[in-house]
């Protein structure tokens, strides 16, 4: 029997630079679900949008359902694990706010 072979991106932490493989049929959807969801957010000063991680999670994982019902991993690691890379990407920051950590994407 063959084994079928899933491509893998590999995520980095940007400061301490580790890498992990995460599966791109999981990465992709995540990604994209994170970025959706980055853009959409609401305002807490007029010229930022940002997003606390657990708004964040929140809405990543109602796009994540939608889009594959029968994950069943653990939504938030995965969160975290490819903001983590779109921030050492440079595509997504996290910054603090009146001692709220907060994330958005960069401009």
């Amino acid at each position: 029997m063959a084994k079928s072979i899933s491509k893998k991106i590999i995520a980095t932490h940007p400061q301490s630079k580790r890498e992990m493989k995460i599966d791109a049929a999981i990465y992709k959807p995540f990604e994209a679900a994170i970025i959706q969801s980055l853009k959409g957010s609401k305002a807490r000063l007029p010229d930022r949008q940002a997003k606390t991680f657990t708004e964040l999670t929140d809405a990543v994982a109602k796009i994540i359902k939608k889009k594959i019902p029968d994950f069943k991993k653990s939504i938030p690691w995965y969160t975290i694990s490819i903001l983590r890379d779109l921030e050492s990407r440079g595509v997504a920051e996290t910054f603090f706010e009146k001692g709220i950590k907060l994330n958005r994407l960069k401009k």
